[in-house]
């Protein structure tokens, strides 16, 4: 049987099986193996499945996130029983990601590698505010998140070679809230969808989508944007080239406390011996980070 068939077949008897089926299993491993371990046996089989795979044509993201959906289903029918352990949510949430990033790389790999990126520097970030390990662990998967909400943007204004006009914006910024319907839906990655929601959102309430200001603002979502900011002006943009990391820096520093957060600005420059220094030059330089 046709490996993509099979696929098929999975997610009509997980769609089929939810009300009944699936909890029915989950309540018996559950009890003869507990909640963990049966949590872990749905893992165990899906690297088996995802392992089998690689021998077929088939669109691994697509499988990847498939199989991701599926232990996330299996994760909430033993919810009633009791919670996921904490110690086996990290390794789930970085599945969910990988399987994310797989289908986001089918279908931008610019902005898949922008989401990396954006990751390691807001890692850099946390850690220079003072974060612990765990924390800017965190923060650094919701910054690879940030922009997973794009895999539905339209490619006429995704891929668009020139400047975006204001209807083109429009769409192109629904991506925050698209992000986070997204990874609602995901248990393992769920924690992430209010941070990518507000990643946008500016310190002096003028963002988007809440148009959310100051404190109010998630702290790991003011940090996330400042890397976001950061690493978008110094890479290439269809409609427009990148700019030197002195004069990111620059913009950083001059929108510290009105766009970005002062903190995690001064955390960013921080992170270079020689922080560029806000220069009139750029005072009206004006570059999109959507």
């Amino acid at each position: 049987m046709p490996l993509e068939v099979l696929l098929d077949r999975l997610c009509l008897s997980l769609a089929v099986a939810k009300p009944v089926g699936l909890a029915t299993w989950a309540e018996r491993e559950g009890k003869r193996f507990g909640p963990a371990s049966a949590a872990e046996l749905a893992g165990a089989a899906c690297h088996a499945i995802a392992g089998a795979a690689r021998g077929f044509e088939v669109d691994h993201g697509r499988l990847l996130a498939t199989l991701e959906i599926l232990k996330g289903e299996i994760e909430r029918a033993l919810a009633p029983m009791r919670h996921v352990p904490s110690a086996i949510i990290p390794a789930l949430s970085a599945e969910g990601a990988d399987a994310l990033l797989a289908m986001l790389a089918e279908r931008d790999s610019a902005t898949c590698s922008h989401s990396r990126a954006t990751g390691e520097w807001t890692r850099r970030v946390a850690e220079a505010m003072g974060f612990d390990a765990e924390a800017s662990a965190f923060i650094e998967l919701c910054a690879v998140l940030h922009d997973i909400g794009k895999i539905g943007t339209p490619d006429a204004v995704l891929f668009k070679p020139g400047p975006l006009t204001d209807d083109e914006w429009a769409v192109m910024r629904e991506h925050a809230a698209a992000g986070s319907r997204i990874l609602e839906q995901i248990p393992s990655l769920a924690h992430c969808a209010p941070i990518v929601r507000a990643h946008h959102e500016r310190y002096d309430g003028a963002g988007y989508p809440d148009r959310r200001a100051g404190n109010d603002i998630p702290m790991e979502a003011r940090i996330v944007a400042v890397a976001d900011a950061f690493h978008a002006m110094i890479s290439d943009r269809p409609y427009r080239r990148a700019i030197a990391p002195r004069a990111a820096l620059a913009i950083l520093a001059e929108g510290r406390g009105t766009q970005w957060d002062p903190d995690a600005v001064d955390a960013m420059l921080g992170l270079f011996k020689r922080a560029a220094k806000p220069a009139s030059r750029y005072a009206d330089q004006r570059v999109s980070t959507a």
